[in-house]
């Protein structure tokens, strides 16, 4: 395949020059290149505009132009043409000026080789290709940048300063563009989580992480307040080695209110759900239990009365019977009420679940507690507390396969620390994060309500640990 031919525009007024730099050209690349010569930069801009050329050589000084104001001609006319600039002058400080204005090269005159001139022509023509590539993936990212659905700025995190903003970042946060440049970062987030946030980017910084999300409240002019998650990724380093960061901001507001709504309605189907069970355990425990007791008193003594066989017998076994069902109806009415809790405490209530798993699955339990009483000043909290050791418990008896298990309670400085450990198979990381493990969802969801922290992690073969962080505002303790 025969390579297209290079067509330069040569803008020379010396005709002697003239003749030498084609004479050169035609040696150096033969019939790779045609040249078109005109001797003033009119007749030039003229040309440009009705022919195509790849390269532009051209004397700065011409009768109707003189130096850079040459170039800047040019590049106002052919913005897509290299230019190599010719000059008598062996001038470095004129070459970088010709360069800062846009030339690709400096040639002087009467140094010109076929190796020069080979090379000239060809990088020019590629260092413009590589130009103009960059040009447009500059105005794709610029078009992004404007018209893209998130908020999108560029900021320097240590000072706060702005660098650029997009219109859909302003918007979000109730800013113009030109009063957040001229703003630090941190001056658009509510006064109470400025703390928070200023931790959440020293954490970043120091760390040198690669990106990170915060979620942070937004206090716009209007007063009004939104939630923003901010996803940050460093973008470039510019002048005097400062970072610039590519923060995306997202308005989630209503995302946060209606979770918000949802964790009140889960805590509303739990009281109520916890009311029902309150009053159906009482039901079974006065109203069954009592009922079955006095028929097991009735048999006991039909027992005594009736010793004819086989009647007898049959009075005997319904008796166990009852008996049976007796404390079926306890273990019940205690499973759907902690009546332990009103009885014993919450400190006793947990006592009375680790000796009941000791007993009901024969695992060997220790309890280690530093506390010599636990509890809250809402008794709703300590229903969760107990809920939520009472499914450990659950699971452990399940699943582990453990024979020892260890409960201990300490008191932190800011919080009350349940922790408990098995020897069993240990839980994966699959387990633990699978939708369908509905009791650890519900274990998380209570710990939330109590402003605590839950954390569940296992060893292959080794063991499962759970840390339940009970905030110390919330216990009675702080008052002893």
């Amino acid at each position: 395949m025969i390579a297209p031919k290079i067509h330069i525009l040569l803008i020379e007024d010396n005709e002697t020059d003239a003749i030498l730099v084609q004479s050169d050209l035609q040696y150096a690349m033969g019939d790779q290149v045609t040249v078109t010569h005109v001797e003033r930069l009119s007749s030039a801009l003229v040309l440009i505009h009705k022919e195509s050329f790849d390269l532009i050589l051209s004397d700065l000084t011409l009768p109707d132009s003189d130096g850079i104001a040459t170039i800047n001609q040019l590049r106002e006319h052919a913005a897509g043409i290299p230019i190599a600039v010719l000059s008598f002058r062996d001038d470095e400080k004129l070459a970088i000026k010709a360069i800062k204005a846009g030339a690709q090269d400096y040639l002087v005159k009467g140094s010109l080789t076929e190796g020069v001139l080979a090379r000239v022509i060809r990088y020019s023509i590629e260092r413009q290709r590589i130009e103009e590539s960059n040009r447009k993936a500059q105005n794709r990212f610029q078009t992004i940048f404007e018209k893209a659905p998130l908020g999108i700025a560029l900021v320097n995190l240590k000072t706060g300063k702005y660098y650029d903003v997009n219109p859909k970042y302003a918007s979000i946060v109730g800013r113009r563009v030109e009063e957040l440049i001229n703003i630090s970062h941190a001056d658009i987030i509510h006064p109470d989580d400025l703390q928070s946030y200023y931790y959440d980017i020293e954490l970043f910084l120091v760390n040198d992480l690669a990106d990170c999300k915060i979620k942070k409240r937004v206090l716009r002019q209007d007063t009004s307040v939104i939630w923003i998650e901010i996803s940050i990724v460093q973008f470039e380093v510019i002048a005097n080695d400062e970072i610039c960061y590519l923060c995306m901001i997202e308005d989630i507001t209503e995302h946060k209110q209606m979770v918000e709504n949802l964790r009140r309605l889960a805590v509303h189907l739990q009281d109520v759900r916890e009311e029902e069970r309150t009053r159906i355990g009482r039901e079974i425990h006065d109203v069954l239990g009592g009922t079955l007791a006095v028929l097991r008193m009735d048999l006991d003594w039909l027992s005594k009365k009736i010793i004819a066989e086989p009647i007898h017998e049959r009075i005997k076994l319904l008796y166990q019977l009852t008996g049976e069902a007796i404390d079926t109806a306890r273990r019940v009415s205690v499973n759907l009420r902690p009546n332990v809790l009103d009885n014993l405490g919450l400190l006793g209530a947990i006592e009375w679940l680790v000796r009941e798993l000791e007993q009901r699955t024969n695992i060997v339990c220790t309890l280690e507690s530093a506390l010599s009483d636990l509890s809250c000043h809402d008794k709703n909290y300590e229903t969760n507390i107990f809920r939520i050791i009472q499914e450990v418990f659950i699971n452990i008896a399940r699943h582990s396969h453990a024979n020892k298990v260890d409960v201990e309670l300490v008191e932190g400085e800011d919080d009350i620390v349940i922790t408990i450990k098995d020897n069993g198979v240990g839980i994966t990381e699959s387990q633990i994060l699978n939708p369908q493990s509905f009791g650890i969802i519900g274990m998380n969801e209570r710990t939330q309500q109590l402003g605590g922290k839950f954390e569940i992690s296992g060893t292959p073969l080794q063991g499962s640990v759970v840390i339940l962080r009970i905030p110390l505002a919330l216990t009675a303790l702080q008052e002893n």
